[in-house]
């Protein structure tokens, strides 16, 4: 993509953006994976084959970006079972750092969402976020 790259999105603090042919189709500045939930939602049949930035993406997030059908995924951070699952999907990721989980904002723990993809995989993440 000629106009954007991770730093672009990093510089804008955006938490979440949908590229498809060199052109934002959504943006938010919203955490967690409502920003994510909300594209599916509403941008499915969009999001087939473009591009994401995502601020952090643990595996929930790389479940429902493969449920999505993206090509590429642009992030600052990824576990490795993120990287992982999105290898096995063969989307394409770049990252600048990827760490072992994705941890709770307390720091005490797997962040919610991690859990339930670890424990219930992707339908345990449809059936919460009615996706």
């Amino acid at each position: 993509m000629e106009n954007y790259n991770l730093e672009y999105f990093l510089k804008k603090e955006f938490s979440f953006v949908l590229v498809k042919k060199d052109k934002i189709l959504y943006k938010s500045k919203n955490q967690g994976l409502k920003p994510l939930v909300f594209c599916l939602r509403k941008h499915k049949k969009e999001m087939r084959g473009a591009i994401v930035f995502d601020k952090a993406v643990g595996l929930a997030a790389a479940m429902i970006l493969a449920r999505g059908k993206v090509k590429e995924i642009w992030t600052p951070l990824v576990s490795r079972p993120a990287k992982n699952y999105l290898q096995k999907h063969k989307i394409k990721i770049i990252y600048k750092k990827s760490v072992e989980n994705i941890i709770n904002k307390n720091g005490d723990g797997l962040c919610k969402m991690e859990k339930l993809a670890k424990e219930k995989g992707l339908n345990g993440l449809r059936e919460f976020w009615k996706i």
